[in-house]
Order: structure tokens, then C-alpha cells, then sequence
């Protein structure tokens, strides 16, 4: 085993050193803070190196007594060493990870020693529950002082955050609420429905269901309907679905709750997407559930994109232990959020958005988050941040 020891300015320049003269086969042994940067300790099997160095042998030349049926039988045998290679591949991936906790402590030690301020402040916006990637931005473009870098950040995440500004229901029209199983379509069309007849006559509204999969799905959002004196309609086609909307043309607002799907359904663009004919007057609204994950939700959205999204409806916000994640989704896909819905009151438990709230409510339960640990979230964003760029 040959050790070897590298200094350098910063981390990323010391890997390079140890991969341009030890190649990519070099194993980190430990790594240090300096006063001039950073300290390297790098090994390399030179005899592993030898044999990879060897040229192969030639494979030798086919006996007169080749035989293509035996060729044929070997042919069919299942490769071995299946398991062998696994097992390798597992133990590849630790080292990785090893390595990557290694170079995400180093450098986020590094950072904090050189830039404490900003470190303060991304940690504050990961414990709102931020993305590492919005995060780091917002800091990087935050001024120095770190009072003030906190009210400038908070004010940038209001300006970026899209708000649809008009009210969905009293504009009218059609209006599809699209998303996964299990999110609130049809509480949320119900609250929705509630709200129109608040103001409008039962009589210039109806709604449509596509849903004939969940069982009980249509009998609920009829029980909805009888208690508003509001008529519902089943779509099971697109033919179907057409042919009610042109008929339902007089109406004021027409509410249409979907079937639930995956965001992994591969049927997903085939259902409301503007290219379909006579279904373009529909504007489809994304419903999200502010419980849902991070990298869940950023799936969900790239893939109801498909249908072309007018906006979004945030519910179950009283259930979220944090709010990060919902403004790091809408600022990143600049997705127009239009309600939230927190609760089960038809339909009190609807409101318009105010940015200014979400904001606040999402500062609120940063507060009281004890689950999440910014160091370690900021450590991993760090690591491969750093991986990614060897």
C-alpha cells in the first residue's frame, strides 16, 4: 500500500492532485484542516495497479475439434459471478458514501470557519424545510449583515413565490382539479362548490366526476351535491366527458374532480391535456398535499405538468410539520398557488392565498420543528455538492 500526503488551498483542488497522479483507484485515508487549506492522505495499491496494467491474453486459437453444439450449450449457461459483482457494487456504493461523508464534514467545516453569516442563514432557511439548492441561493445572494440577510431573504421568497391572483371560482368556467390519490380533490371541489352557491345560484353550476375507480368516490361528492341542490354528472370517456361539457355550456362554473393517479402512471398525459380536442377551455389545477415529501412533491408536479397546469391548491396544511418544502416547489417550478385548504369544514377551510401568511405560518412551525437537524441536511447538501463536481 503507497501513502501519499497533499496539501492544498481547498478540498476540491486536493482530489484533483490525488486523482491526476494516484488515478481514480486512490482511497482517501483521512483528511485535516490546515492553516494554508486543507491536508489530504491518499493510498494506492501498486500491485492491483500492476495487474490492471498487464495486457490480456489473447484467447487461443479454436481447436480442429470445435464443436458448435458444444458452443451452442455454453452459450446457454447464465453468466456467473452475479452475485459477486453485487456484492461489489455494494461495497463500491460504501465507499462512496464514506467518502462523501468525509469530504461533506471537511468542507462544512471549512464554510462555516469562513463564512459564519451565511452558514447561520441557510441553516435558518433548511430548518423552514427549504431545498438545499433554494437555500444556498437565497444566501449567496443575501447581503453579509445577517439581520438584514434574514428580511431580505424572507422578502425574496414572498416576491418569488406565484400567486394566481384571480379567484378560480368567481371567475367561472371549467376548472378540473387533477393530482394523486388520497390529496382532497373531492373535499376540495365540495368546499369549492360550497363557496359558489354562497354567492351564485345552485342553478349556474355543476359538477362532473371522471373518478370510476375509488370505490365510494361518486357517491360522495353526490352526497355534496344534494345538500347544495347542485346536479353531478359522470364522465367514464373523453368522449363522454366532451359530449357533458358542450351540453353544460350555460353554466357558470362547471367543477370537474378527477380520478386519482400516480404521478408513475404512464396513462397520466392521455387524460386532460390541452391537445385533446374540445377539451382545451378546461384550465386543470394541480392538487398537493403540504404533508407530502419534498422530492415526492417535485415528482408529482414535473409529472402533472404534463396536462399543462393553470395553478395549484394546497391542502392538508393543518397536518404539515413544515412548510419549506410547498415554497421551494412553487418558487422552483414557479407553479401559481391559488387556495389552501386546511381542515374538513365545508367550507370554512378553504381561503384565497396570501403570500405574506404562508410565509409566516411556515417561520411558525420552522420554530417548533425539532426533527430536523440543519447540520446534517446542510453536511449532505455539502457532500455531494462536492462529489458531483470530481
Amino acid at each position: 500500500m503507497k501513502l501519499k500526503r497533499y496539501l492544498a488551498p481547498t478540498m476540491r483542488q486536493a482530489m484533483a492532485l490525488v486523482r491526476d497522479e494516484l488515478g481514480d483507484d486512490a482511497v482517501i485515508m483521512s483528511s485535516r484542516k490546515t492553516d494554508s487549506g486543507v491536508e489530504v492522505v491518499a493510498a494506492i495499491d501498486p500491485e492491483a495497479q500492476a495487474y490492471k496494467a498487464q495486457p490480456k491474453e489473447e484467447p487461443a486459437a479454436r481447436s480442429s475439434y470445435y464443436s458448435p453444439e458444444y458452443e451452442v450449450q455454453a452459450s446457454a449457461m447464465p453468466p456467473s459471478g452475479g452475485p459477486e459483482i453485487q456484492k461489489m457494487a455494494d461495497e463500491l456504493q460504501a465507499v462512496k458514501q464514506m467518502l462523501e461523508n468525509q469530504l461533506s464534514g471537511l468542507a462544512w467545516n471549512q464554510t462555516e470557519t469562513r463564512e459564519p453569516e451565511k452558514v447561520a442563514l441557510i441553516k435558518r432557511l433548511v430548518k423552514l424545510g427549504l431545498g438545499w439548492q433554494l437555500a444556498q441561493r437565497l444566501a449567496d445572494e443575501a447581503p453579509a449583515n445577517f439581520d438584514q440577510a434574514w428580511s431580505d431573504v424572507l422578502a425574496r421568497i414572498e416576491q418569488e413565490i406565484p400567486v394566481d391572483s384571480r379567484d378560480v371560482i368567481e371567475s367561472g368556467g371549467i376548472v378540473a382539479l387533477v393530482g394523486p390519490t388520497g390529496v382532497g380533490k373531492t373535499t376540495t371541489i365540495a368546499k369549492m362548490a360550497s363557496r359558489f352557491v354562497m354567492r351564485n345560484s345552485a342553478s349556474q353550476m355543476a359538477l362532473v366526476t371522471t373518478d370510476c375507480y375509488k370505490i365510494g368516490a361518486q357517491a360522495q361528492l353526490k352526497t355534496f351535491a344534494d345538500l347544495l341542490g347542485v346536479p353531478v354528472h359522470v364522465a367514464n370517456s373523453q368522449g363522454e366527458l366532451y359530449s357533458l361539457l358542450s351540453s353544460l355550456a350555460s353554466k357558470k362554473l362547471v367543477l370537474i374532480d378527477t380520478a386519482g393517479i400516480s404521478q408513475k402512471d404512464i396513462m397520466l398525459s392521455q387524460q386532460f391535456t390541452k391537445e385533446q380536442p374540445g377539451l382545451n377551455s378546461i384550465r386543470n389545477y394541480l392538487v398537493m398535499s403540504a404533508a407530502t415529501q419534498l422530492n415526492v412533491m417535485q415528482d408529482v408536479v414535473r409529472s402533472f405538468s404534463q396536462v399543462g397546469l393553470h395553478g395549484c391548491i394546497l391542502t392538508k396544511v393543518d397536518e404539515a410539520l413544515q412548510l419549506g418544502h410547498i415554497l421551494t416547489v412553487l418558487i422552483e417550478h414557479q407553479l401559481s398557488v391559488s387556495y389552501l385548504s386546511g381542515g374538513q369544514r365545508v367550507p370554512e377551510d378553504l381561503e384565497p392565498v396570501k403570500v405574506r401568511d404562508l410565509v409566516d405560518k411556515a417561520i411558525v412551525l420552522g420554530q417548533q420543528n425539532t426533527q430536523m437537524d440543519p447540520d446534517d441536511a446542510l453536511r449532505l447538501g455539502l457532500g455531494r455538492e462536492i462529489s458531483d463536481a470530481q
